[in-house]
């Protein structure tokens, strides 16, 4: 259990690159592990501003030419079990299901102190195993105002913690590109930000038209432009843009990812 991250966290700057251990050469983010080194959603940034977070893969595993998707979805509502004074890096909340110890590190706690107008977002460093009743999670910074046991909560897991590769995923957050191929339960780099080369969904996304730089997630982590048959103007999440001029057959082609900075 932690009350505060018991792995590195801060962001990694340039010229530094992330630490491996899988042998005499340092892969920084091309490597695969199933050892966590680093708290999932830790930030890399290279010289030119690209930007990589540290992901668990999950289900499906990841493939280093199309996208990967959250798989996290908004927890139920839970009530405080043990009053917590203004001050306090810790609160215990009502939970029956199995929580790992330090399993909700870098997730999130709406605390809605009575009133939602009073409510107030909390991020989470740490958590004790859950005894099948109450958690006790730890949290970033102390608590602004007394939580009473009438008051309720709302967690969410890490973001960054599960994530995979998939075929058909309509309803899911895409969250950017893995560096490499990985199975389930490995830990990856995944690009979030800058220039990337992603698979299209379609033959056209490279014969762009005047004005059309544009480019969406489809449902299966691939791209596509709008105006393509699987893409529905205002609906899919932005990717990026294609970053190389032309008005057709552009090699590559190259898209400048817009995820998460």
């Amino acid at each position: 259990m932690s009350k505060q991250f018991t792995k590195p966290f801060n962001p990694i700057q340039w010229p530094a690159a992330p630490h491996d251990f899988t042998g005499d050469n340092n892969l920084g983010i091309y490597t695969a592990e199933t050892t966590q080194r680093y708290v999932y959603g830790t930030r890399y940034i290279t010289w030119d501003g690209r930007v990589y977070k540290y992901m668990g893969v999950t289900t499906n595993g990841c493939t280093s030419y199309r996208g990967v998707c959250g798989t996290s979805e908004a927890e139920t509502t839970w009530v405080t079990a043990v009053a917590a004074s203004a001050g306090s890096r810790s609160l215990t909340v009502t939970d029956a299901t199995t929580i790992a110890e330090d399993l909700l590190a870098g997730g999130m706690i709406h605390i809605y102190n009575a009133t939602i107008a009073n409510g107030v977002n909390m991020f989470i460093t740490g958590n004790e195993a859950s005894n099948g009743t109450n958690v006790k999670i730890y949290l970033e910074f102390p608590l602004s105002a007394a939580v009473t046991t009438s008051d309720s909560e709302e967690m969410w897991h890490n973001p960054y913690r599960l994530v995979e590769g998939t075929d058909s995923r309509e309803t899911h957050p895409w969250l950017g590109v893995p560096c490499v191929t990985a199975a389930s339960g490995y830990n990856v780099w995944v690009q979030t930000w800058g220039t990337t080369l992603i698979g299209p969904g379609n033959t056209t996304l490279d014969d762009a038209a005047v004005n059309e730089r544009q480019v969406l997630w489809m449902g299966n982590g691939f791209l596509g432009e709008t105006g393509e048959a699987a893409i529905t103007a205002g609906y899919q999440q932005l990717a990026g843009y294609l970053q190389d001029a032309g008005t057709g057959d552009i090699a590559g082609p190259r898209i400048y990812l817009m995820c998460s900075t």
